[in-house]
């Protein structure tokens, strides 16, 4: 019997799944030529749309702007970090966009309201966050709740809660240690392309070099296998859901500190956007498969795509035409993918 080479000395979830039948010879290399454009189109219309705007604004290509662009899909990014690492689980959290106005209320209502500190009002938030992915957990994993319905109840009871708990009105911050915090601009970069990056490379580090990345791969791509090679699948959603929720939290926290208020209708279809960059990313909905990086490549190409069509003066009719567009498209590349891995 030979040694198990996985990295790390986990099992390598790719064994679990049955193998297919070889192609005929004559297709193999059709089919190779077109998984590799599938897998690089993403960055090849990131490239693309930066190329048009370039040409169509001057004001496109300055270092304002992209900072700007960076700083303008740091929510977005974020969410969509934490939804990968849930796709991949085979799960689906769609409490981001409640979860953001929770937080952002809770956040304000903490300082404005009990004059409490803005680092114990931030960590309040977290805590908001956490306790929303243990609810989920809850849910899906002791329940056994499918995650789409379970999420889908919960962010409807966590939007009621955030208009009940301002009576749906926006509570602004007197205190602005928050936004002034956000405002910086370390070595010229806005703070919150900081926490963007600093996100993503974090769950990149997790989940390519870690036991508990190559789990949450094992657990979306066969369960039981992933069971019954002794994963503690429970403890893993958990823990998925959780960090679903925490990222969702300082997504709120962002939110709060850029509009320097919190507000129970924030975030109101940000689930729209995270999908379609998750999507074009070409993480599966299936589960077991996705590479991070494809999704922060999805994250700039709305950023840009967005970013663009305002410096055109494009009416906001045809900007919204353009964004469903791209949806479609990212659901469609989404459906191309899901019958690639299943051949």
């Amino acid at each position: 019997m030979t040694a198990d080479t996985s990295p790390l000395g986990v099992l390598d979830p790719r064994r679990w799944v049955r193998s297919a039948p070889a192609p005929e010879s004559g297709r193999v290399g059709r089919r190779r030529a077109s998984d590799r454009l599938l897998d690089l189109g993403i960055y090849v219309a990131l490239i693309v749309l930066v190329v048009y705007f370039a040409q169509a604004s001057p004001y496109f290509l300055t270092q304002r702007n992209l900072l700007n662009v960076g700083a303008a899909v740091a929510v977005t990014g974020v969410l969509a970090a934490g939804m990968t690492i849930a796709l991949i689980a085979g799960q689906l959290d769609l409490t981001v966009g409640a979860n953001i106005a929770l937080t952002s209320v809770v956040v304000s209502l903490a300082i404005e309201s009990l004059g409490w500190s803005t680092p114990f009002a931030v960590l309040l938030g977290l805590a908001v966050g956490v306790g929303i992915g243990l609810a989920n957990s809850v849910l899906v994993v002791a329940v056994g709740i499918n995650s789409i319905i379970a999420t889908l109840a919960m962010g409807i009871v966590l939007r009621g809660v955030a208009l009940i708990s301002t009576g749906g009105q926006t509570k602004p911050l007197t205190d602005l240690t928050l936004p002034d915090f956000l405002q910086l601009r370390p070595l010229g970069v806005p703070t919150t392309v900081w926490i963007l990056v600093t996100v993503f490379v974090v769950c990149w580090v997790v989940l390519t070099f870690t036991p508990v990345g190559w789990h949450i791969y094992g657990v979306g791509g066969n369960p039981s296998a992933a069971l019954r090679a002794g994963i503690r699948t429970k403890w893993l959603y958990t823990g998925v859901f959780v960090t679903t929720g925490v990222l969702a939290a300082i997504g709120g926290i962002i939110t709060t500190g850029t509009s320097s208020s919190g507000g129970p209708n924030y975030a109101n279809g940000a689930e729209f956007d995270v999908l379609t960059a998750v999507l074009l990313g070409g993480i599966g909905l299936a589960g077991g498969s996705g590479r991070i990086q494809r999704t922060l490549a999805g994250v700039l190409v709305i950023g840009v795509l967005n970013n663009g069509l305002t410096l055109l003066s494009v009416s906001s009719y045809y900007q919204q035409l353009a964004r469903g567009a791209v949806f479609v498209l990212a659901v469609v590349l989404g459906a191309i993918g899901e019958r690639r891995r299943a051949r």
